[in-house]
């Protein structure tokens, strides 16, 4: 299906003053380590919030918000120490040491400005609603404890993309963060007694597959426990009888 005629002619038209030319190739990547980071957010309204409040989110510890003005959420946020205001307009320096940048502000020049002095550093930068200036873009996200899905549309339809989120909330429920709890407190155990990466792997599917989401379920938290429990001595001594096999055979 392809845009009206008239609107790709139109000199002012989104798509000529973007460049934008249909959903973007994109390559799915958490950003850890946030917290070690320097965040930059230039712009000081609902947008700028919404993108300040998903960096805090995302383990943020120091963001720096440009603008002359916030609004008063984003000002509450600035009072309590949570982001630091710089109350000026953008200029290029406030980038120098800076990670990751996101433009959005109502000025299109400015939010250009930003995106080109980002490409220069080597700074990761957003520009809000001008994809083809970006270096990522803001999935619509869900969180469920230490689970996070993230989804995207390339750009062409962030709507879906936060349908789709509000589906899966109603489909994923707390068990799954319980579950995340669970395997990460195993997590280092398993890796300690079972070095067999076959074994491992077979294990954490039956973890997954097996009992021990219904159990967190119904809120049998030491049931879940002891399934998983169950699950774990039955891959240690798969390992061992494959370990006895191997020497078996070579004898």
């Amino acid at each position: 299906m392809s845009a009206a005629p008239d609107a790709a002619s139109d000199a002012h038209s989104y798509a000529r003053r973007t460049g934008w030319t249909g959903p973007m190739t994109t390559y799915p990547i958490f950003l850890v380590g946030l917290e070690r980071r320097r965040c930059v957010v230039v712009g000081g309204g609902r947008i700028a919030l919404e993108k300040v409040e998903g960096l805090l989110a995302g383990g943020a510890a120091v963001v720096d918000v440009i603008s002359p003005e916030l609004v008063e959420p984003l000002g509450q946020l600035a009072a309590a120490g949570r982001v630091r205001h710089i109350a000026r307009r953008f200029e290029p320096a406030d980038l120098d040491g800076a990670f990751l940048v996101i433009a959005a502000t109502d000025d299109f020049e400015m939010n250009r400005l930003v995106f080109e002095e980002a490409e220069a550093r080597g700074v990761l930068a957003q520009v809000v609603d001008d994809p083809p200036r970006c270096a990522f873009i803001m999935p619509s996200v869900l969180r469920r404890g230490g689970l996070t899905i993230a989804i995207s549309t390339g750009g062409a339809s962030p709507a879906l993309a936060v349908r789709l989120r509000e589906r899966l909330q109603e489909a994923i429920g707390a068990e799954y963060e319980r579950f995340v709890e669970l395997a990460g407190a195993l997590r280092p155990r398993i890796m300690d007694e079972i070095p067999d990466p076959a074994v491992r792997k077979q294990l954490w599917y039956a973890l997954v597959d097996g009992e021990v989401l219904e159990r967190l379920r119904a809120g049998d938290g030491e049931g879940a426990l002891a399934e998983a429990e169950r699950l774990i001595a039955a891959a240690k001594a798969e390992r061992v009888d494959s370990a006895a096999a191997r020497g078996r055979s070579v004898s």
